[in-house]
């Protein structure tokens, strides 16, 4: 079977991936919490944040939000395929991977607001707050590791080799593949 591939995922997008895996795996296993390379760590976080959001308003086609985003008819027509016995492939995310992206990123913002507010004076010493930013950050880590099952099922379903393609930037289209338009 002959592919194609396409170009997909920016440098931009893949630096801004892989640096939040290494920081928030850092900050949820090696790190020390309240340490100063903890908080170095979430501010880190927190700058890749705004200029991924910043990206996904200005960047190229496959960065921007409005491309992916995950509409309820993007949503029920996607479930409505996949309960038919069908895995329709998209070049960028698909609707259901489009929900998980947003569940990870507003879980960063959560963690990395929650992690600020705890160095103020305001809310020095609070338990509240800091069971909060514990209770996102698990999330966060929880969302993690179902979106990492998940790309490994869907790249067995689709073949379009997703870690692969957030590494290299292009995404491998098997040449059977109906590639759906994200617009519709």
């Amino acid at each position: 079977m002959t592919t194609s591939e396409v170009k997909v995922w920016d440098p931009l997008i893949r630096v801004f991936h892989w640096a939040t895996v290494t920081l928030c795996l850092l900050n949820f296993f090696v790190l020390e919490e309240g340490s100063k390379p903890h908080k170095y760590a979430g501010y880190t976080v927190g700058i890749l944040l705004i200029i991924r959001l910043l990206w996904g308003l200005v960047g190229p086609h496959y960065a921007r939000f409005g491309q992916w985003w995950p509409t309820p008819a993007r949503v029920r027509y996607y479930l409505r395929q996949l309960a038919q016995g069908s895995h329709p492939y998209y070049l960028g995310h698909n609707p259901v991977g489009a929900l998980m992206i947003w569940l990870l990123l507003l879980s960063l913002v959560g963690t990395v607001v929650t992690g600020w507010l705890t160095t103020w004076d305001a809310f020095w010493g609070e338990d509240w707050l800091e069971e909060l930013h514990g209770i996102i950050a698990n999330t966060l880590m929880a969302a993690v590791g179902v979106h990492a099952a998940v790309v490994i099922l869907t790249d067995r379903l689709t073949r379009s080799d997703l870690v692969r393609a957030m590494v290299l930037g292009k995404k491998r289209v098997p040449a059977d593949a109906k590639v759906e338009d994200p617009r519709s």
